[in-house]
Formats: C-alpha cells, structure tokens, sequence
C-alpha cells in the first residue's frame, strides 16, 4: 500500500473528524453566549437596583432637611424655619406648595403609605431618572399616654423639647422598580 492510497482511504474519516470537532467547539460558543446575556442582564438589574436605591435616599435626606430644617447651609433650597421652631402635622400634602415640608397627622405603621405625598425637590435645577417621593409623620413619644421627655409641663405645646419624626421615601423607575426607604429623626427645640 502506498502513500496514495492511504490518503485516499482516510480523507472521508478526517471530515467526519474536523465536523464532529466543529459541532462541538459550537456548542460550546453557544454555552457561553447564554452565560454572558444572563451576567448581563443580572448586571442592568444590579445597577437599576443600586440606581433606584441613592434615587430613594435622596428623597429620604430631601425629606429629613425639609422637617428638622438645617441651622448651616448646604446645597438644596432648605428653610431654617424648621429648624427652629416644630412643624405642624396637616392631614394631606396636596394644598403644600412643592418646597414646604409635609408633616402627615395620622398614627405610624409599619406599612408605608403614599397615598399623601411630596416630591422630592431639593432645588430648581435638580432632577432624578426616577420618580422619588416622600412623607413624614410624627414619631411616637408617648405623649399621648402621659410618658414625655419633656417633663416641664406644657413644653410640647410650646414646641420645646425633643421632636422625633419618621421619614418615609420611594423611588419608582420606568421599568416598575420600586425601593422604600424609613429613617427617623429627632431635633431638640428651646
């Protein structure tokens, strides 16, 4: 047998050979495309997630400064007034103007309730992708079961002692992410 007729012979296997290789360095091509569009979309997720996050803590410190005010000045449009003197609770938000603080009169629960609200507005010129709103309402302190912080008799009618408030934020994004944030805050008044 020569060298001819072996060639001859073999060249059939060695394509079945190269194609079965080919088939299976395909499949393997294939594999990895469907880890990498799965890193991907869990990697948009995570951002949108971590997006949606800062959106609700800016409403949240939006929510903070506009209830206990600031005695400094930092960037936003923030009145001194609340940090001066206690804020009176309203039943709704809708009558405030956009920059006033919103004070709810009504009982917490742990359930978050955004049926009255504020946006987040900071300043004229800041905005956000997403939707970010806010609400406070007094913290319980005991007062109304005769338990105080402020044992001077009528001190809380005269906005003087310590004032707790919670703050609730939520940012909502296009795509129907939604994260809620709760913080509380306290400021003593004289």
């Amino acid at each position: 047998m020569n060298a001819r007729d072996f060639r001859r012979n073999q060249s059939g296997v060695s394509l079945v050979v190269a194609l079965v290789f080919l088939l299976i360095l395909t499949m393997l091509a294939v594999t990895n495309m469907r880890e990498v569009s799965l890193e991907t979309r869990i990697t948009g997720n995570l951002v949108d997630e971590k997006r949606l996050f800062n959106s609700a803590e800016a409403g949240l410190k939006d929510g903070e400064f506009r209830t206990i005010g600031t005695l400094r000045k930092i960037p936003g449009e923030y009145s001194i007034e609340a940090a001066l003197v206690p804020l009176d609770a309203v039943q709704t938000c809708a009558s405030l103007a956009a920059k006033q603080p919103c004070l709810l009169k009504r009982d917490p629960t742990f359930e978050q309730d955004f049926a009255s609200l504020q946006n987040y507005s900071p300043d004229d010129v800041s905005t956000l992708e997403d939707d970010v709103d806010w609400y406070a309402l007094p913290a319980p302190s005991g007062a109304s079961r005769g338990e105080s912080e402020n044992p001077e008799y009528g001190n809380m009618t005269q906005g003087i002692g310590i004032f707790r408030y919670e703050i609730n934020s939520r940012a909502i994004s296009d795509t129907g992410g939604d994260t809620r944030l709760r913080s509380t805050v306290s400021r003593v008044y004289n």
